[in-house]
């Protein structure tokens, strides 16, 4: 039987887009019932993002096994019914710009008078205060902003945007993990809490084990001058006969001492740390295609990998083996959840309003006002 620990936990979610939905499809993973509230008119933004923007499928894969409730919460009566929900609630995830959830009165206080023990979490870009809290943003900027797309180039070249946002990934998970906190803290404690998280948190906080530790270490840091982020030969990408990439990411000795080994290179053993190789290796790599260094290396505590691309992702056997990669008639259609331990089956992104009039009914809403308040479009039905 599939653990879900988060079973019995209500998450009203406000936020569209990416971070917030990524965030809570982590909670529904685990379990939790995630009601998205969306406008009646058009919801989630991603529903309707052209293809070229590269949204094509992302609503299905962060919306996965959640209800969609259609409702004008900035309506009197929407207001009504949103805050009659709240009574049931246990999370409330928001990610609009700072302010606004106060001009529509569904902010922490006015929830808190209602529901005293609901965990409300507010996720923005730069947080609820400071000189940045008004500014408008995207993944890009934070990341320029934390210091991170700074190191994300070679030395003295142009920095390039990450292969994918990680700091709308990053600060959503760094979210995730102070709404599970704040729902243990309640069950110790029986208080609510309010949440105010950033996107830039999460860049931060991934800034400080290497970035930080050099830096506040002395040696400082920048674009490929890290050991572990490109400094090294011995810790780096190269280019085989064939034009594909292979990682090498070697520390210990006794992995280097492997590598030159195979590579009939005993003469490079004292040199795992002089950046004067990068040359030598990058020749040793040319002599052969990557499929040909992949055997050479199987089974030998090398560090060699490849670089691969999604659909090889897709077809690699540790991913396969990890459950990773959903499949329908033998062909892969999405990703599973990143929780092994807890994957359940879960049904497809809902419909702009397919659970709207059940959590009406729910809430004791009669099937006439149902039916006007469709017909008004405080509501959608879908």
């Amino acid at each position: 039987m599939t653990f879900q620990p988060l079973s019995g936990i209500r998450i009203l979610d406000l936020s569209r887009l990416l971070p917030g939905p990524y965030l809570t499809q982590l909670l529904a993973y685990l379990g939790a019932e995630v009601i998205k509230i969306e406008t009646p008119t058009a919801g989630d933004y991603t529903r309707l993002a052209p293809p070229e923007m590269g949204m094509g499928k992302m609503f299905e894969a962060v919306n996965r096994g959640k209800k969609s409730l259609a409702v004008n919460y900035r309506n009197p009566r929407g207001r009504e019914i949103f805050m009659k929900l709240v009574s049931s609630a246990d999370v409330i995830l928001e990610g609009f710009k700072p302010g606004s959830v106060k001009k529509w009165r569904i902010d922490y206080d006015s929830i808190k008078a209602i529901k005293p023990d609901i965990i409300y979490c507010s996720l923005s870009g730069y947080g609820q205060d400071g000189p940045y809290s008004q500014q408008v943003g995207h993944d890009l900027n934070y990341l320029a902003i934390g210091g991170a797309l700074a190191l994300n180039a070679r030395a003295d070249e142009k920095p390039v945007p990450y292969g994918l946002p990680a700091a709308d990934l990053s600060g959503a998970m760094l979210a995730a993990i102070s709404i599970l906190s704040a729902l243990i803290g309640r069950k110790a404690n029986g208080q609510g809490t309010y949440l105010d998280m950033a996107l830039l948190d999460g860049v931060i906080s991934w800034m400080a084990p290497l970035a930080g530790g050099a830096f506040f270490g002395g040696l400082g840091i920048r674009a490929a001058s890290h050991s572990l982020l490109g400094g090294q030969p011995s810790f780096d990408i190269y280019r085989t006969s064939d034009g594909k990439y292979l990682t090498l990411a070697i520390v210990e000795p006794t992995f280097w001492s492997e590598f030159c080994r195979v590579t009939n290179r005993n003469d490079l053993l004292p040199r795992q740390f002089d950046k004067a190789i990068r040359n030598e290796i990058e020749a040793i790599f040319r002599q052969r295609t990557r499929d040909e260094w992949l055997k050479t290396f199987k089974g030998i505590d090398g560090c060699v990998e490849p670089v691969n691309s999604f659909e090889e992702m897709l077809a690699h056997p540790q991913v396969k083996a990890r459950g990773y990669v959903r499949e329908e008639n033998g062909k892969a259609v999405g990703l599973n959840s990143p929780f092994v331990f807890a994957r359940p089956e879960m049904k497809s992104a809902p419909r702009l309003g397919e659970h709207t009039q059940v959590i009406l009914e729910e809430l004791g809403i009669s099937e006439q006002e149902i039916q006007e308040l469709a017909e008004r479009k405080i509501i959608a039905i879908g």
